[in-house]
């Protein structure tokens, strides 16, 4: 079955890493299929890791990970995941309510609301901003519509034009999440809370913000202690913007196009470096990782009694129920016939994970796209499926009890 694509402490045992599980030839159906997509749509390297039941089965790194096509890609490295983050954020947004702190229905803006600050505050413009609620913000209701021109723009998603935004509001560049928030603040909704479907970027920006409001932590902490340290989780962080800055195990991310820097000084740069500021796009698409991380995290949010869970059951299926304007988005994550997803889609790098009904779950990471983006996300969305279909028995030799080359570091921001 496939569906259309449109964008406390625990001991995790169950879950066995390798560097490169799935070299048994049962799997050699897939690697042919990830390597023919591959070559066909002109990704230079991928990293792809699938479980079962709990299970990491296949973890292996495909193509090139630099810009030169000179670096074999490996199964650890480290990819830009762009909006796979708003189901990081979901996660961390479920966990604030499952421990008590936060409720669905709690308004975000306004006084004695959640984010009660004067500098949100003083710029709103439209007094129906005050009836947002926090599952507004998940289900991409909250009113704001990003199809709709503004500002001279053919749309109103200002992640996309933050040189603009920074003009507007006379703060300096690279333009900051805070000031993304604000002067979205600064407009008018299109549409009356809870009525109409539009994905949002900045919806889940705020949603950052309200993490950082409840837990009194920066965001990025609070994920981490709350989320990552519980589940042994340390190849997933927020990334950088510059290939000069990129993490030790970061692919490079391959992309023709160029467009005006971020940092304002009149060079024109590479759309994936500088392009855009990453660093700003934390809760909606900041996040880098690698895909047996992306596994483990996804094992513990599967509701399933075959690995330890993050969030409790019933938690789980308040995320990944639909909200009433859109049957087939729930609360940062796609949902359809009993499978929940998501998918990425930035300027040199495509992401696509899935937790099914029938026990997988599967991260696919490329550091490119193909400007095709029709037919490559159709394709993009018939790829894990194709390969799940060719396995026919996951011998148990495969599944090794730990990954070499996993990161053994401490997560930034921990004391150790």
């Amino acid at each position: 079955m496939k569906f259309r694509i449109l964008g406390a402490f625990m001991l995790f045992t169950s879950l066995v890493y390798s560097q490169t599980t799935g070299n048994d030839p049962v799997f050699n159906s897939i690697d042919n299929k990830i390597n023919e997509f591959i070559e066909h749509w002109g990704i230079p390297g991928a990293a792809v890791a699938i479980t079962k039941d709990g299970k990491l089965f296949y973890n292996k790194g495909f193509g090139y990970s630099d810009q030169a096509m000179t670096k074999k890609a490996k199964s650890g490295d480290l990819y830009r995941i762009a909006s796979v983050s708003k189901t990081i954020t979901s996660i961390a947004i479920m966990k604030l309510i499952e421990q008590g702190k936060l409720s669905l229905s709690d308004k975000v803006f306004g006084k004695n609301a959640i984010l009660d600050q004067d500098y949100y505050l003083n710029a709103v413009s439209d007094e129906r901003v005050y009836s947002i609620t926090i599952q507004q913000l998940l289900e991409h209701t909250a009113g704001w519509d990003r199809n709709v021109p503004s500002d001279g723009y053919s749309h109103s998603d200002p992640i996309l034009y933050p040189l603009h935004v920074a003009s507007v509001l006379g703060v300096p560049n690279p333009v900051s999440d805070s000031s993304l928030i604000k002067f979205t603040l600064m407009h008018d909704l299109d549409h009356r809370p809870g009525t109409i479907y539009s994905y949002s970027n900045i919806g889940y920006l705020i949603l950052g913000k309200v993490i950082e409001k409840i837990s009194s932590k920066k965001y990025e902490d609070y994920v981490k202690e709350e989320i990552f340290r519980p589940l042994d989780i340390h190849d997933i962080r927020l990334g950088k913007n510059l290939l000069a800055d990129k993490e030790e195990r970061e692919v490079e991310y391959v992309n023709s196009s160029t467009t005006r820097s971020v940092y304002g000084n009149e060079l024109n740069v590479p759309w994936q470096y500088g392009g855009f500021n990453l660093e700003a796009m934390n809760s909606h698409g900041g996040w880098i990782a690698s895909a047996s991380d992306l596994t483990k995290l996804l094992t513990a949010v599967d509701g399933s009694n075959t690995s330890p869970d993050i969030l409790k059951k019933e938690t789980i299926k308040l995320m990944t129920s639909p909200g009433n304007e859109n049957i087939r988005y729930a609360k940062g994550w796609s949902v359809n016939k009993g499978n929940y997803y998501h998918t990425g889609n930035l300027m040199g790098s495509a992401s696509f994970v899935c937790i099914t009904k029938n026990g997988y779950t599967w991260a696919f990471l490329f550091n490119s796209r193909s400007t095709n983006s029709k037919e490559f996300w159709l394709a993009f969305d018939k790829l894990p499926w194709d390969c799940i279909k060719t396995i026919s028995s996951i011998p148990e030799e495969k599944l090794f009890a730990s990954d070499p080359i996993r990161s053994k570091q401490p997560i930034r921001g921990f004391t150790p």
